[in-house]
């Protein structure tokens, strides 16, 4: 079976959805992988094979965000006929190189702006993997949502990673037949592997509070500068790429001395990274954008029995804030930083107690552990094999 995946980030960036599964796919099935064209970054537009699969750069529309002279010639609907036409020709040549048929293949779209390219393509299947809101990020023009209403109707199935995403396919679709919600995840067994190793939270030890993800405009800068100075003692590490703008906002924050940032880590050096976090933070600004996010990092920080304190900014996060079968909730919501500061001495003075963090992260770890990658691939993949 041949897969063709048209994904809005590169093979080779930070470690997603779409690479776990790709790479739990099931035996016999080959994947083309097409990614964006990304100013900075390596383009690669000749086939290379990588990680089992081959992927190539091909020059999809994109959102360029603000009022500038790129975005202004994007607004125009034959502009953006061209750069389909030019990817369209560029996909062809590929897929003959790699001697994929796509008539005969299922393609796999997380990009909504190559809509009109893999309906072009007349593919024997088409899945829409929805697994953002992604007209709402900032920026975003208001053709975007065209573009995604447009490939919910277009797709045989849509698969979707929350419940807010669930009603935007059936609102489009006028319908919820063929809408799946198959959620994120994380990599259980190579994240309990390095939480096996010496712990690193004796009692005694400073307070870590930790952030691992995109530094973007949807986190809360100013919530976190008012809970790191009513907490001096505390440490806040802040561990991802800085994206979107934020660089000005990142730095007033980095002039407080108990803040502290680190660029984004390899994959495989995350969960020794979490390890060092006392409690997990997901500070996000609550919008149309994130109420639709169902983070993989709130699974990774849980898998190494990080407990996790957020903002009300989606209910995939808010409903683990519930004590289940007598086990203690592993989240907590707080919206201010008198709030946030309390819940996190909640779970640090959990974490001290041998007993009460035995019981914390037992609790944190079967939460992971249901949201397995390899669990969520099987899900995902009968989806796309399904005709």
């Amino acid at each position: 079976m041949n897969v063709v995946w048209f994904a809005e980030i590169k093979w080779d960036y930070l470690r997603t959805r779409k690479q776990h599964l790709v790479l739990r796919r099931p035996q016999g099935v080959e994947v083309v992988f097409f990614e964006p064209y990304v100013r900075g970054r390596a383009n690669r537009h000749d086939l290379r094979s990588v990680d089992g699969i081959h992927a190539a750069t091909i020059p999809l529309v994109k959102s360029i965000p603000g009022r500038g002279p790129l975005r202004a010639l994007l607004d125009v609907g034959s502009i953006r006929n061209a750069i389909d036409a030019r990817a369209l020709g560029r996909a062809r040549r590929l897929l003959a190189l790699a001697n994929v048929d796509p008539k005969a293949s299922t393609f796999v779209v997380s990009n909504i702006y190559a809509l009109h390219v893999a309906q072009s393509l007349a593919p024997r299947r088409l899945v829409y993997d929805c697994n953002d809101a992604h007209s709402d990020f900032p920026g975003a023009p208001a053709w975007a949502r065209a573009y995604r209403d447009g490939l919910f109707r277009a797709a045989d199935a849509v698969v979707v990673s929350a419940e807010r995403l669930r009603a935007d396919a059936v609102a489009a679709r006028a319908s919820d037949a063929g809408v799946h919600v198959v959620g994120n995840g994380v990599d259980f067994a190579a994240f309990r592997s390095a939480a096996a190793k010496p712990d690193h939270h004796a009692a005694g030890d400073a307070v870590r509070i930790g952030y691992l993800g995109a530094i973007a405009p949807w986190f809360d800068f100013a919530l976190i500068a008012a809970l790191a100075r009513a907490r001096p003692l505390w440490s806040f590490e802040l561990v991802g790429p800085v994206m979107g703008g934020v660089d000005m906002d990142l730095a007033a924050l980095l002039t407080l001395k108990n803040v502290r940032h680190r660029p984004a880590v390899p994959h495989e050096r995350v969960p020794d990274v979490l390890l060092d976090f006392t409690v997990g933070l997901i500070p996000f600004r609550k919008s149309e954008l994130t109420a639709a996010v169902n983070p993989n990092k709130l699974y990774e920080y849980l898998a190494v029995g990080v407990p996790t304190v957020a903002t009300a900014f989606s209910p995939e996060v808010a409903r683990y804030a519930r004590s289940e079968n007598g086990a203690p909730a592993v989240v907590a919501i707080a919206d201010d930083a008198n709030a946030m500061a309390k819940a996190c001495e909640v779970f640090v003075a959990a974490r001290r107690d041998p007993g009460a963090r035995a019981q914390l992260e037992g609790a944190a770890v079967a939460v992971a552990a249901a949201h397995d990658w390899s669990t969520i691939a099987r899900e995902f993949w009968r989806v796309v094999q399904t005709d």
